[in-house]
């Protein structure tokens, strides 16, 4: 029987395509009762991400909300995973490299357990359990607030670590790109964190799937010129290509290997 949580991770991609979503029509899709999918409406309403109306839901537009991360690992996952490969490319053996706690950074991370000399700084715990038993990678975990949905650290202890460190390289996967307000995140104290370990890094590489480009979410991380690096798995509008061009942003864009 398909799980909860996969349920859920497909309302939410027909939420994404429709913007509204019938009770029946999903319990029909996915082969299970109503009355399970009414249960996942009314957790997924107390988490933000939708509003139940009568027999089923519609898209919640929030600016300052973002789905929990068990919600978003999954989505378009192969992009995610060409996008990590690509950024390879710019990590060396003996780098200090900071990782956010995006669902794109995690599928770096697991990449990166075939190096034998690096410290990795992150605030995710989904990152450090990749390197719980890894016998040679340094991880620097910061201290904080756990916060659950996420399963990633915040508050000010996590501020203070972050302000002693210094990284070569940062990734970072937050929720949105504009030719306007650049880099954008959900998450005002994610994007707080990011702004610190982005002054203590010598470079800055986004990798953002597709559907983020000309988004705009509630707080800015970084103004496009203050970033390096856009890894995608889809090419950006020909006008957010000519702002990142004129802004000197290398764009890469992640292809699948022909077999």
């Amino acid at each position: 029987m398909i799980s909860s949580t996969k349920r859920k991770q497909y309302v939410q991609t027909q939420l994404d395509k429709h913007q509204a979503v019938q009770v029946n029509k999903l319990a029909a899709n996915l082969g299970v009762s109503e009355m399970a999918i009414c249960r996942d409406l009314n957790d997924l309403e107390q988490l933000g991400v939708l509003k139940k109306t009568h027999g089923g839901a519609i898209k919640r537009e929030s600016r300052s909300y973002e789905p929990p991360f068990n919600l978003r690992q999954h989505k378009v996952l192969d992009e995610k995973r060409l996008i990590a490969k690509e950024a390879l490319k710019f990590i060396n053996e003996g780098d200090t490299i900071a990782l956010d706690s995006g669902t794109t950074t995690v599928e770096l991370a697991k990449e990166l357990v075939s190096f034998t000399n690096l410290t990795i700084g992150t605030t995710s715990l989904h990152t450090a359990i990749i390197f719980l038993d890894h016998p040679t990678v340094t991880l620097l975990l910061a201290e904080g607030v756990l916060r659950k949905h996420e399963i990633s650290l915040f508050k000010s202890f996590v501020h203070n670590t972050f302000n002693l460190l210094y990284f070569t390289t940062f990734f970072v996967s937050s929720g949105a790109l504009n030719r306007e307000g650049g880099l954008t995140d959900d998450i005002i104290e994610d994007a707080t964190i990011n702004k610190i370990i982005m002054g203590h890094s010598k470079k800055m590489v986004a990798l953002l799937i597709g559907e983020k480009f000309e988004q705009s979410t509630f707080v800015q991380v970084a103004p496009l010129d203050e970033l390096d690096v856009l890894i995608s798995s889809k090419t950006p509008s020909p006008s957010l290509q000519q702002a990142l061009h004129k802004e000197k942003v290398a764009t890469i864009i992640a292809q699948a290997k022909e077999k």
